[in-house]
């Protein structure tokens, strides 16, 4: 495990203060997030018009309506805000197209369609991004993507989402196919660390004050700021650091490779689950407090006009349906009112606002593989990688990790129409 960095926490009296001062207020960031520079939008100015914007918002990136809140439409553009009052001063307009003959091209044009001659290279010409998620290495328990069970080999999903990928990258290299890693390797991305996010976990926590009010007890608001630490360590600064060397580059599209797990309970003692299920998401339904940043609300905008939200739900799909016909496993099934929304008739693809979807520019697919911790796909993971097959519980099946691979693969030549 690793050691706890955090200095003794501030004065009880003094963490009470801060928190119920408060943080939120018009024109709050989520954590982390810079001030958002609202002209990088202005090259979209009349590039789509006010009946396809609005589709967009209520079908795919604000179905519960809270967009609306902070934005005034009219005929000919729409207003953004920081807050639904609207007593703030405006951040952005946009102005629409009159018709669909008339919208102004887009500033970036992302590649939908193999270019190559090369039937042998068929994806020679486009850039695909390979984000393999969590960090690892020394960071894995950390991130609570560790779990050993016994004697056998520890898993831990970094590493399983990094064979998983260069198996992929291998492949797509002999496509023709030209990779961009988000990361590759067992270091964080981010020059943060836990240690020095302190005070930014202070901030966050100060966004749920009915949570940190009822804490009375100093050793416990000192793990939980540790907890909140760790968090914007590796789930967002993380993600924000490769997302500027992703974007830096605009691939054609970016997939993001993960395994799934359900709760194993205890942590110390943890069990293996009936079967594994498997998701796809876009990006999409973001919630209403996610809109109340003023970061969210630019990168929603920036998102929607970039236009890929049919791209990333035809890839989605693509995708999806190879890894269910591939690997096996039934689509997940999130309970209605979930954070997740159902999108698409494959009933493994859901839209959902994941900072790693949101921040990569372009279409992303964001791919849960099977789960680490369950029964049916546990033993083939800590068989690890191999060529050919193996038999494993009496049943002959090749490496699971170049299994998920080719699947992805396959989606993907599909989605660049490649036959």
């Amino acid at each position: 495990m690793v050691a706890n960095p955090f200095p003794r926490l501030l004065p009880l009296a003094v963490m009470v203060l801060v928190i119920s001062t408060g943080f939120v207020d018009a024109g709050q960031l989520s954590s982390l997030a810079p001030q958002p520079n609202w002209a990088n939008l202005q090259p979209y100015q009349n590039t789509i018009t006010r009946k396809e914007f609005t589709r967009l918002v209520d079908q795919v990136y604000s179905p519960d309506g809270s967009f609306w809140k902070i934005a005034r439409i009219d005929n000919d553009k729409v207003t953004i805000f920081s807050d639904e009052a609207h007593t703030q001063p405006s951040l952005f307009t946009l102005n629409f197209a009159s018709s669909d003959t008339t919208c102004a091209p887009l500033p970036h044009v992302y590649k939908i369609k193999a270019v190559s001659n090369d039937p042998t290279r068929p994806l020679k010409g486009l850039k695909i991004a390979l984000d393999p998620g969590h960090i690892g290495g020394e960071w894995s328990q950390l991130e609570g993507r560790y779990f050993k069970l016994g004697d056998d080999p520890s898993v831990e999903e970094a590493k399983l989402n990094m064979i998983t990928c260069d198996r992929l990258a291998e492949r797509l290299q002999a496509d023709g196919a030209q990779i961009i890693w988000a990361k590759h390797d067992y270091e964080p991305t981010t020059h943060l660390r836990p240690a020095s996010l302190r005070r930014e976990a202070i901030a966050a926590l100060a966004l749920h004050p009915d949570t940190t009010k009822r804490i009375s007890d100093e050793a416990a608001i000192e793990r939980m700021i540790g907890n909140e630490a760790a968090l914007l360590f590796y789930r967002v600064a993380e993600i924000r650091a490769r997302a500027e060397i992703v974007n830096k580059q605009n691939p054609d599209l970016t997939i993001c490779v993960h395994y799934n797990a359900d709760d194993w309970g205890d942590p110390s003692k943890p069990s293996l689950i009936g079967h594994s299920r498997l998701v796809i998401f876009v990006n999409g339904a973001y919630e209403k407090s996610e809109v109340a940043c003023d970061d969210i609300k630019y990168d929603l905008l920036r998102k929607l006009l970039d236009r890929t939200a049919v791209q990333e739900e035809r890839g989605c799909v693509d995708v999806g349906q190879e890894m269910l016909d591939t690997l096996k496993y039934p689509p997940e099934i999130y309970p209605g009112g979930y954070f997740a929304r159902h999108v698409t008739d494959l009933p493994s693809v859901y839209a959902r606002n994941l900072i790693a979807n949101r921040l990569y520019h372009g279409p992303v697919i964001y791919c849960e593989g099977p789960y680490m911790n369950a029964r049916d796909a546990y033993p083939r993971i800590i068989a690890g990688d191999y060529l050919g097959v193996r038999t494993i519980n009496g049943e002959s099946v090749p490496s699971i990790y170049r299994e998920y691979a080719a699947s992805v693969e396959r989606g993907i030549l599909k989605y660049f129409g490649v036959k």
